[in-house]
């Protein structure tokens, strides 16, 4: 086969290594072993399609539009209705293409608190052994005034194109409410600062940085390398002899199982489908609850209660208000026609315009901890978990964005600019799962994202909501209380109805407080974060996989993208991504005695 096709045909009958998934990790790992070792044969099955110089991946301005009906870089997985959203079925989006979800996420640079990564508590994962490769991964185009970043890695991470009236504005904003502008939030530490944020775009080119053009593309076009891509092409299970992983069984995405083929593996089967398609494989392959299995007339081969479970997202939640910045500061234009993507394209190669489509719109964005007059008007069950478990201070109780821009439906809404007040709380207490309901790869899995079924997730986004309100009427782009697009329906008899002219901080009644956990309920959407299905923790714990991303009661078998997280990173989870695809080349290298 070529090195990259859509065509089973020509698949050798076996090679060396089987990476089952083609997204953040699975490009990382498999790149950083083909490089090094030329001879190596290693094929990537990827369900979603080539990504190669697909408009909606490359350019940043567009990255949207790879989530309207019928993308074809997304994947959609509908969940159960829920009781916690208020009887809603919740969406939630992965990347439906080679490189995952680095090809459609909104490339917030974002990077754990170093007490994250120490709290899995497993041997060679702790900050001390993952600095290294993250700096490994990384050029870094921000402030480092510790030292904690990359400069020469092959991902560049840079402000992009922002717009400088916004940023001005709004730091003025956070400035009045006690907020604190640091000049690196992702310095592994920080844990209550605001920054002129940074993201995965190139400071030269413009174009986003997802693990397949940084990675991937290159090293096929170089020539070198045994390095194979199928795309258009799933997973559908496992293959196993005696207890040891031997091959995959595939088909076409587009068709059934009854169309399926057979690849071997001589030394290794990685599965790095993400936390919504690798506990299915796994459930699909015999491993999994042994309950599920039977009731399937799956064979057990071996016996993990934990695969599918511990799903774990952050939760999202916009605010949008109108402004009255003019166009040239907001990124609405480009949503409702007023700025045709063609030609800001177009106007990427001259140097005398904007360059609007270098551009994701989140220009300031701040990790958060409550104040002593915040925290104690949460409720109990926020207070006690906050004195256990945040005793740490550099643990934030939240990730807040500030972005001229609207996330919805602009064909309702006049031509104007609107700004948006972004909160996901940075650790999510509620779990969910994802299991199957078939051996057949088609049918859809049960999924209970779990989405607020916490109450502290619900309380964290209370006091969000109250802090970026408050930053909100202060900025002078602000329209005014008539202007909200979509908030909490306050009573017109509560002290929130009416804010205070006076500068004064907002007062909530105990009816507000309602009001605001109902709009929360309402509308707080998926962050596209999913993780922690195939956990890396102890097989008594319900962990799935060793430290070393073996599956539990299978040779030859590792598991590598962010489903072996045990629990949540305070950040975006790119980066933990494509640690995690690092870290998998390193141990796998190590244990197949090759170089890297």
């Amino acid at each position: 086969m070529t090195n990259i096709s859509s065509n089973s045909a020509d698949v050798p009958a076996e090679v060396d290594i089987i990476v089952a998934g083609g997204g953040s990790a699975g490009c990382t790992l498999a790149a950083r072993l083909a490089k090094a070792n030329p001879n190596v044969s290693i094929l990537i099955i990827e369900a979603g399609i080539n990504n190669k110089d697909v408009a909606s991946v490359i350019y940043p301005a567009l990255f949207l539009t790879n989530l309207v009906p019928g993308s074809k870089t997304a994947a959609f997985h509908k969940c159960s209705a829920s009781k916690h959203l208020n009887g809603r079925e919740a969406i939630v989006p992965t990347g439906g293409c080679l490189g995952g979800g680095s090809s459609i996420n909104c490339m917030m640079y974002g990077r754990g608190q170093a007490v994250d990564y120490d709290s899995w508590n497993t041997e060679g994962w702790r900050m001390a052994d993952l600095l290294p490769l993250l700096k490994k991964t990384e050029t870094y185009h921000g402030p480092d005034p510790n030292n904690t970043h990359g400069h020469d890695g092959e991902f560049h991470v840079s402000a992009g194109f922002a717009s400088k009236p916004f940023m001005a504005d709004c730091l003025n904003a956070v400035a009045q409410v006690g907020m604190k502008e640091v000049p690196d939030a992702n310095d592994l530490v920080v844990a209550d600062g605001v920054q002129r944020w940074v993201n995965w775009i190139h400071p030269d080119t413009g174009l986003r940085q997802d693990a397949a053009h940084v990675l991937i593309h290159p090293l096929l076009e170089r020539g070198d390398t045994s390095l194979k891509i199928l795309t258009e092409h799933k997973v559908v299970k496992v293959l196993t002899e005696g207890g040891r992983a031997v091959g995959v069984e595939f088909a076409p995405s587009a068709a059934t199982a009854s169309a399926s083929k057979v690849v071997r593996a001589r030394k290794l089967v990685v599965l790095s489908s993400g936390a919504l398609g690798t506990p299915s494989i796994l459930e699909r392959s015999g491993i999994g609850n042994k309950s599920l299995l039977n009731s399937l007339n799956i064979p057990v081969v071996s016996d993990l209660p934990g695969v599918g479970e511990n799903y774990i997202d952050h939760t999202l939640l916009f605010n949008a208000y109108t402004t009255n910045s003019p166009p040239e500061d907001s990124f609405d234009p480009f949503l409702d026609g007023r700025r045709p993507f063609e030609t800001e394209i177009a106007a990427l190669s001259d140097a005398s315009k904007p360059r609007y489509i270098a551009w994701n719109s989140i220009d300031i964005a701040a990790k958060v901890r409550p104040t002593e007059v915040e925290l104690a008007t949460a409720r109990p069950v926020f207070q006690e978990i906050w004195a256990k478990d945040f005793a740490d201070p550099t643990r934030p109780m939240a990730v807040m964005i500030f972005a001229p821009i609207h996330v919805g439906d602009h064909s309702n809404l006049p031509r104007k600019q609107y700004m948006s007040a972004v909160n996901f709380p940075s650790y999510s207490y509620s779990r969910g799962s994802i299991h199957i309901t078939s051996v057949d790869a088609d049918a859809p899995a049960n999924f209970d994202s779990g989405m607020l079924s916490h109450p502290w997730d619900v309380e964290a986004h209370v006091l969000s909501y109250k802090r970026q309100r408050e930053v909100i009427r202060r900025m002078k782009a602000f329209a005014g209380p008539d202007g909200i697009i979509a908030g909490p329906k306050f009573l017109d008899s509560g002290k929130a109805k009416h804010w205070p002219t006076d500068g004064s901080p907002t007062e909530y009644t105990k009816e507000d407080n309602d009001a605001i956990e109902d709009f929360v309920r309402s509308a707080v959407e998926t962050c596209w974060h999913s993780a922690g299905t195939a956990a890396m923790k102890g097989r008594e714990d319900g962990g799935v996989v060793d430290s070393e991303l073996n599956v539990y009661g299978v040779e030859g078998l590792k598991v590598a993208d962010i489903s072996i997280m045990p629990s949540m990173v305070a950040a975006n989870v790119y980066s933990t991504a494509l640690l995690v695809g690092e870290k998998a080349a390193c141990i796998i290298a190590e244990e197949l005695g090759l170089d890297i």
